[in-house]
């Protein structure tokens, strides 16, 4: 039996083209725009880095970008990877329910024809699919060649088991009710090895974001004492001024983005609302918050404009260390609206598919043991209580007391639960009881699968609760560290000036003290330049705050589940936390200016 390919090799095989194709057409486009990237970034730090130092920042940037190149395939592979072992717990649930009736005998094309929510596993079952039916191949051979060139251990391990119990003359069916159990185990601790990444990457994070902070607190200093010169409107002289500022900055920026980019590819996404096209109360109540939110974004807007208008916008910039944040913070608030409705509705999910396993358990043992219509078995459990599904189960009762279609009345249970959890369950459930005619074996194996996957969320939960910790302590670490710098320099601007003052010459230039001691420090030469160094950083501060606000949602949202609206409820909150720890500790900084006084 041939190895299985490596991961070079399998990411070879997916970009759809010849290496050198790749190279030419996306390699080497990149390189050079790294390599004028590292040019410009060489001709601003010109007078500082010559020479042999200068040639190899120049080359780091094209061997990065060409290096972002050679990665990128790969870590799609391993994207792909985690995708498809998400997926594969639900696709070993519902094929060990149908190997119990004779849907197995049929093969393994014929009952997962529909398949579109199953992502990249969907593709590898294709890719089987195509090599039995249009190239006659043998289904243990075309497994052999998919599980050799798919980018999971686990399903290339699966497919080969599969191949030999094929082989041997073992039918399908059983093989995928004793595989089933021993995936469970298998998929736990998978699961448990990628939450153990995620508190390894999280440390790292923590680790380059408090480095990246630290350099950019260096480069603000070196900003406003060492680059001088008088105030100035010239955009190009506040950049070239600011080079160090802007490249630290920079810096952060894909520091943070790159640390996204890695939690995306250790934790797979997790649908948490269910996909339909039913008009259900949820759905109606959530576009007119959007539409709340936009006629209140609108009014807002024009408020803003109208106060720059009439008093300018110098009310905002000259106090931007005080009011930035908390103006950026307002002009998003109109989006809490459809953001807080999601954030009440993932709590009622949630709590739905927590009583979804005790559900579907006691309604496949009703339906075992009554050979009644729907309606009458649904009825029978109303005298249980479910708790958050209770309503939806009264819908799903009176529709199918009035004779509206079995598969579309369960359709609209699904969607009145707007769980994506329940939604792929009860399809499960209902394909396998039809099939097997054992709903009450369906219904417990549902309930377990079901139990175990709500287990590994709750760990997801926990990392998710501990990420947002360190968000927040992040965050304000950041806005304080950076208004500590801000305050410091501009609390001793007046000193600065004093010191220059009796520093002064004979000839009236400042040059060197008494004794001939030369003078180090520019800002001691000209301080007309201070202030406007001060804004500047100011700006590039509450920029990359905002850059790590997003970024910080992302990841969170990422780890908790459940879709964009709530990355944006939590950007919004991040944002307020930010203004007001931004407010406050330029306030307790401005009333402390003392200190950093002469003769404090």
């Amino acid at each position: 039996m041939e190895d299985k390919a490596s991961t070079w090799e399998i990411a070879l095989l997916r970009l759809g083209m010849p290496f050198r194709n790749y190279l030419l057409f996306f390699a080497l486009p990149v390189s050079l725009v790294g390599l004028v990237a590292g040019l410009a970034v060489w001709y601003t730090v010109s007078d500082v880095i010559t020479g042999p130092s200068a040639v190899l920042m120049i080359l780091l940037f094209p061997a990065l970008a060409f290096g972002g190149t050679l990665a990128y395939p790969v870590a799609q592979v391993s994207s792909e990877a985690i995708q498809i072992e998400q997926d594969m717990h639900m696709f070993m649930t519902r094929m060990g329910i149908l190997s119990m009736g004779e849907s197995a005998e049929k093969g393994m094309f014929d009952v997962l024809k529909e398949m579109g929510d199953y992502g990249a596993l969907a593709h590898e079952i294709q890719a089987i699919e195509t090599l039995v039916t249009k190239w006659h191949t043998n289904l243990p051979e075309a497994a052999r060649i998919v599980g050799r060139q798919s980018p999971s251990a686990i399903w290339s391990d699966f497919l080969d088991r599969m191949a030999f119990s094929v082989e041997v003359g073992q039918p399908i069916g059983e093989f995928f009710s004793s595989e089933n159990e021993t995936f469970e185990q298998a998929y736990t601790t998978i699961y448990d090895a990628r939450l153990e990444q995620l508190d390894t990457l999280r440390e790292t994070f923590v680790s380059l974001t408090t480095t990246g902070l630290l350099l950019l607190v260096v480069s603000g200093l070196h900003l406003i004492l060492f680059q001088t010169g008088a105030e100035t409107s010239n955009p190009f002289e506040v950049i070239l001024r600011a080079r160090w500022v802007l490249l630290t900055g920079t810096l952060f920026a894909l520091l943070q983005i790159g640390a996204w980019y890695l939690f995306t590819l250790v934790i797979p996404d997790e649908d948490l609302f269910a996909k339909h096209g039913f008009n259900t109360e949820q759905a109606i109540d959530m576009r007119r918050s959007w539409i709340f939110a936009a006629i209140l974004s609108s009014i807002m807007f024009m408020i803003i404009s109208t106060v720059f208008i009439v008093y300018g916008t110098d009310i905002l910039f000259d106090q931007w260390n005080y009011y930035g944040l908390l103006v950026i913070a307002a002009m998003m608030s109109p989006l809490l609206a459809p953001a807080l409705l999601t954030l009440q509705e993932e709590t009622r999910v949630r709590r739905r598919d927590d009583a979804f396993p005790e559900f579907i358990r006691a309604f496949g043992g009703t339906a075992q043991a009554r050979a009644q219509e729907p309606s009458a078995m649904v009825k029978a459990l109303s005298g249980i209580d479910f708790g958050a599904l209770d309503d939806s189960i009264s819908n799903l009762e009176k529709r199918l007391s009035m004779r509206i279609d079995s598969d579309y009345s369960w359709d609209w249970f699904a969607a009145d639960n707007n769980s994506m959890l329940v939604s792929r369950f009860t399809r499960v459930f209902i394909e396998g009881s039809s099939s097997t005619g054992e709903a009450g074996l369906v219904g417990d194996m549902v309930s377990q699968s079901t139990t175990s996957l709500l287990g590994l969320r709750q760990r997801r939960q926990i990392s998710a609760n501990v990420m947002r910790s360190v968000s927040y302590g992040l965050l304000i670490a950041m806005i304080i560290a950076l208004n500590i710098t801000t305050s410091i320099i501009a609390g001793l601007g007046e000193t600065i000036a004093s010191v220059a003052a009796g520093l002064v010459d004979g000839a009236g230039e400042v040059g060197t003290a008494a004794g001939g001691v030369d003078v180090a420090l520019p800002a001691l030469a000209e301080t007309g330049g201070i202030d406007q160094n001060i804004r500047v950083f100011q700006y590039m501060g509450s920029f990359l705050i905002v850059i790590s606000i997003v970024i910080l949602g992302l990841i969170t949202a990422r780890i908790r589940g459940g879709g964009t609206t709530l990355v944006l409820g939590q950007m919004i909150q991040m944002m307020w936390v930010a203004g007001l720890a931004n407010f406050f500790s330029a306030w307790i900084l401005d009333q402390s200016v003392g200190l950093f006084q002469s003769g404090a």
